[in-house]
């Protein structure tokens, strides 16, 4: 196989637990929505620390896209996803995420702007967020890995177009919709929840 030619497939989700657990330490939770037609991520981002005065706590949404790297035999590939968020029209958040081939954990640098000033946070591992039932396998192809789901994973209907309606961040749902568009043949329990965020688009359009 030549180029960057991979089997495409349709929307899943992921949650990152991502920090190092030590007392000062923050903790980030990602959650992503992974769309590998266009090899783009989107989401949220919410870091927390406890141990500061005031706690540490700061929501962000998230996009980005992710992209194979691949290595000599016979170690193998890795995934890199890029991504930037913003709260409102601030950004406030940047992401270098490093994963193994089966997505399931990794080493992460980000940044966050806390209010103040950029904080630096850089090689703290990441592991799949066990609260989101979601696992995959590849299928071994080259130039890099192809993830395909394997159930019990998370559909794309239900909680990320919920999450998106209650955002209300109108960039975000326009994306999702699109995404949900491609899925409809697939998967037509989407038909409900897409015509509801349709819905929230069209009055927060009017506005």
């Amino acid at each position: 196989m030549s180029g960057n030619t991979q089997t495409e497939i349709g929307l899943f989700p992921v949650s990152y637990l991502i920090g190092t657990n030590l007392e000062g330490a923050p903790t980030l939770l990602l959650n992503l929505l992974v769309a590998p037609p266009k090899h783009s991520v989107t989401g949220s981002a919410h870091i927390v620390n406890h141990s500061t005065h005031p706690a540490l706590n700061v929501h962000s949404h998230v996009h980005g896209d992710y992209t194979y790297l691949t290595v000599m035999p016979p170690s193998e590939g890795r995934i890199l996803i890029t991504a930037q968020g913003h709260n409102g029209n601030t950004p406030n958040f940047k992401l270098h995420l490093v994963l193994n081939h089966d997505w399931k954990q990794g080493i992460a640098n980000y940044s966050y702007f806390n209010g103040s000033a950029w904080v630096e946070v850089d090689n703290v591992p990441a592991k799949l967020n066990p609260e989101l039932k979601s696992r995959y396998f590849p299928l071994p192809l080259e130039p890099g890995p192809v993830i395909l789901p394997n159930p019990p994973i998370m559909a794309l209907y239900g909680v990320p177009i919920q999450s998106a309606i209650a955002s209300g961040d109108l960039a975000h749902m326009k994306t999702l919709a699109a995404y949900a568009r491609q899925q409809l043949d697939a998967q037509p329990q989407l038909r409900k929840e897409l015509d509801a965020l349709k819905a929230e688009i069209a009055k927060l359009d009017r506005k």
